[in-house]
């Protein structure tokens, strides 16, 4: 399950990233506009608290937590990384997160 709330915090931060101007004109050549922001915004609330719960579920609440935040740091490092050497992986990248997060879960 960790490596699932992995992948749901990646997504989060990076909607969060896109909602930022320019972020999302490095990666899609375009400034977004204010209501693409207010919903990147409003939408990464769910991939995060989805992530906060699925490590306080496997966990317990006190070492998900921080575990949860560990992984939030390191999703933000990624992205970091990523914008900083190659911008054009950081949607590829989410999509393969998310795909090995659902087959950890799905295999146990």
């Amino acid at each position: 399950m960790t490596l699932l709330a992995f992948a749901l915090s990646y997504l989060g931060m990076l909607m969060l990233c896109l909602a930022m101007t320019r972020h999302h004109r490095e990666v899609f050549n375009a400034a977004p506009t204010h209501n693409r922001r207010r919903w990147l915004r409003m939408l990464a609330t769910a991939p995060l608290l989805g992530s906060a719960l699925l490590d306080s579920a496997s966990l317990g609440v006190s070492i998900g937590l921080v575990v949860w935040f560990g992984q939030l740091m390191f999703a933000g490092l990624v992205i970091s990384l990523t914008l900083a050497w190659r911008k054009r992986w950081l949607l590829p990248l989410g999509g393969l997160f998310s795909f090995v997060g659902v087959l950890a879960a799905i295999s146990g």
